[in-house]
Formats: structure tokens, sequence, C-alpha cells
């Protein structure tokens, strides 16, 4: 058999509940849903460190965020360094040619630079919102594709934004999902939450029904299911171009949204799973689909893609990731039994996961003894967090006093392991010594730039 070509198709803030193939009400994905009636999918995928920069980053290095150091979106002296090794370096010195499409080089202004390493084409891009841009995008991938020799197996990297906010998908996507007043919340009272926060941030986007909570959800929705139909245009051209029986297809999403979720709204902060549980499926040619509730981590996606491909791993560190690549071969799979996750752009926490608890720790200030603020401004609940994910998986209900002794057991590995990636840094923290990346002023003073223009 002919070495496979490797399609990644990462979707930017898809939950996975949204999706058909997880069970969610509305059509908003039949070209996903297709996919992962071909897949293995994973209904307990976690991202180790959320939002875009150190997800994607942990995806591409099989290194959690405390390991390659990308633990926020960037700042000025953040990079990671030289020696660790992308996904595209691997494949590319195992004889693939390397395709890239993505933005996390030029959305940063260059300070991602490691987001293109490896890739023999590297096609860049500003996120561009209210745009047909996935379409746009997409068709890159598939001119990418025609243009390759055959006898070559590719690889290819391809990153959409939509769903992401400010959500605003194209006629006829930004209605077909509307239900009146079918949310659970009022905006209203979302909007008294942070009046100032969210009238601004809720003033970007092209809503018909601007006092509808569910009006927002449903645009969305409709960004699902806009970039659903690019989805279904990849996979019938590699079909149409008789590659699909030779391709190795991954989606999977860097972070969900929270719509609610420790009272965030319309945005992908906090370690709630609306946030770090992830979208993933993988159609490997030759395995049966099924579904798995076996836990695994974005960490875990490059050694599994190393292992299916028989690329060389790096030998002078040591990956954080560990391969589901049995799961893809049809064998028994048993899983992780636990993810650290980790957030530090508009809010710091950390939070250490199991199939069946989760237990939240606030970091409260940075090295300096400034307070770390919640996203909206107002000072942090240091309290911490535990939830009962099997009986719980909407994270309602804190059981940290009325179950000591879990809280307590969650709460001392936790300290244990943080203390352990500490000490493996040389004794810095990453997330303490540089504070919040996206400061509340910071956004806010963003957001009122792009207002007055």
């Amino acid at each position: 058999m002919p070495q496979p070509n490797v399609v990644l198709l990462a979707i930017d803030t898809l939950r996975p509940d949204h999706l058909g193939c997880h069970a969610y009400g509305k059509n908003t994905s039949p070209n996903m849903d297709a996919l992962a009636a071909e897949s293995v999918v994973f209904e307990q995928a976690i991202a180790a460190g959320i939002p875009t920069m150190p997800s994607f980053t942990t995806m591409l290095t099989g290194l959690h965020p405390f390991r390659h150091g990308i633990v926020a979106h960037i700042g000025e002296k953040q990079r990671v360094a030289a020696r660790v090794q992308t996904l595209p370096q691997l494949a590319q010195k195992a004889g693939w040619t390397t395709i890239g499409i993505d933005n996390l080089v030029i959305q940063g202004g260059g300070k991602g630079s490691w987001f293109a390493r490896g890739f023999d084409h590297y096609s860049g891009f500003l996120y561009a919102p209210f745009t047909n841009q996935s379409e746009q995008l997409i068709e890159r991938a598939i001119q990418f594709v025609d243009e390759q020799d055959k006898a070559t197996p590719f690889f290819l990297y391809c990153h959409l934004w939509d769903p992401h906010t400010p959500y605003g998908p194209p006629p006829p996507f930004d209605t077909m999902h509307y239900e009146p007043g079918s949310a659970e919340h009022e905006l209203a009272e979302v909007i008294a939450l942070a009046p100032d926060y969210y009238k601004a941030f809720l003033g970007e986007m092209k809503c018909e029904h601007p006092d509808d909570y569910a009006a927002y959800v449903a645009l969305y929705d409709g960004e699902i299911s806009y970039v659903d139909v690019q989805v279904g245009r990849l996979i019938a051209h590699l079909k149409q171009a008789n590659l699909w029986d030779n391709t190795l297809f991954v989606l999977m999403s860097d972070h969900g949204e929270a719509f609610g979720a420790g009272e965030i709204h319309f945005d992908h902060h906090g370690l709630y799973d609306a946030v770090t549980r992830v979208a993933l499926m993988a159609r490997v040619p030759g395995t049966l689909p099924s579904r798995t509730q076996a836990l695994v981590s974005t960490e875990d996606l490059l050694p599994t893609l190393a292992a299916l491909c028989g690329w060389e791993l790096p030998t002078s560190y040591a990956l954080t990731g560990q391969s589901f690549a049995s799961a893809l071969s049809g064998e028994e799979f048993v899983g992780r039994e636990r993810v650290f996750c980790i957030e530090s752009s508009r809010q710091a926490s950390m939070a250490i996961r199991t199939r069946k608890w989760k237990l939240i720790q606030p970091i409260m200030e940075d090295a300096r003894g400034k307070p770390l603020p919640h996203l909206h401004g107002t000072p942090r609940d240091p309290a911490l967090l535990l939830f009962d994910l099997e009986n719980d998986p909407h994270e309602k209900y804190n059981l940290a006093k009325t179950h000591p002794e879990v809280r307590e057991a969650l709460r001392v590995e936790l300290l244990a392991w943080h203390a352990n990636e500490i000490a493996l840094r040389g004794g810095h923290d990453p997330i303490k010594e540089n504070g919040l990346s996206l400061s509340y002023e910071v956004f806010m003073s963003r957001l009122r730039a792009r207002h007055q223009k």
C-alpha cells in the first residue's frame, strides 16, 4: 500500500455538541456527519491549552503548553524553541510534500513564525469575518492538491476560522437555524454582567434580532453550516481526484465556545468543557468507523499521525503527547487517565480533567502580586470548582464543598503536576511571569478601535 496522503482540517472554535454527529438537535453539519460515519469519533477530546495560539501550538508539536511555552496569545518575546519539531517538519523529513493554509504567522505580525516550520508551501491569510473566506481557503487547498505529483504523498494542513466570533455567516446561513426565544439565557441578563463589554462585543455582529440571545447562537450555528459546506467540497474533490481511498483525513477544532458556562458568553475562555472539549474525528483507510469515550488530548495528535505514517519522532526531548493510533487501527484503546488544561490570555486558570471529574483552579495573581481578574475586568472568584462530568456534563453544579475528598485529591495532583512543570522550566512559571496577554483593558481598546474605523 502506498504511503497515505494526510489532511488535517482544523476548524476554529467548533463545539462538537453543535454537530449532528454529536446529537445536536439542529441539522448544522450534514457533511461532517457523513465524515463521522466513516471515522473514529472521539467523544472526549480535550484541549490542553486555550485559546487559539496555545492550542494549535500543542496540536502541531505534541507538547503541553507548559513544555513549548506558548500559554496564551503570544507576546513580543514568546517563541517556540528552534529544536522543537512540528508535524509538517516530521512529514517533510519523511518525504511528504507539506502544504499549510493558515493565518497564525501573519495574524500575529510574524511573531508566530513556528507555524510555518516544515511547509514546502505556506499560504497565509488574515482572518476576515463577514466574508466567504472559508470558501476561498478551501479553493486554495483544492488547487494545491491538484498541483501535486501523484507519486509523492502530501500533508495538507488547513485552518478555517468559521465559526469564530464575530459571528456573521453569509446568506442563507445567517438565518437558517434561528428559532425565536429558544435560548435558555436572556440577553438583557447577559449584558448586565458587563454592559460595556457585551454591548461592544455584540455590536460587531450583524444580527437581525439583536435582543434575542437565540439569534446569536443561530449565527454561530449558521457559521458551522457554512463551513460544513466547505468541508464537503474538499472531501468531494478528493474523491473525484481518486485520492480519497488513500487519504488519512483528520478533522478537529482547537477549542469550543461558551454560551453561559462560568457566566461567559459568545467567547472561548474558562476551562469548562464547553470550551476545552474539541471536535475530533479521524478517517483512516481500511479502518472501520467507531466512537470512543477514551480521553485524549490535543497533545496526542502528533505522535498519533507519526505512528500511523511511520514518521520519525524527535529524540532530543520528551513529548507529552500519547499516541491514540491503536484506536484508529481497530484495536482496544483505553486512553488517558487525565488531561491538565491551562489558560492565561483573558483570565488565568489551570485544571485537571478525568473522564468523571474536573477541578478548576483560578490563578489569582501574577509573579509580582498583581491581581489577575475575570475576563470581564471584574475581580476573580478564588473558589475551586469541582464538577461531576458524568452526572453534570454542563458543569452547572460546583461540588467542591460537598465532595472535599475528591476536591483535595485532585487539587494535590494538579499542584504536583504544576510544580513539576515549573521545575522543568528552571523555576519559571510562564503564566505568572507573563500575566494576561490580552487583558480586559487591552481587549476593550481593540474593540473600541474597530468600532471607530
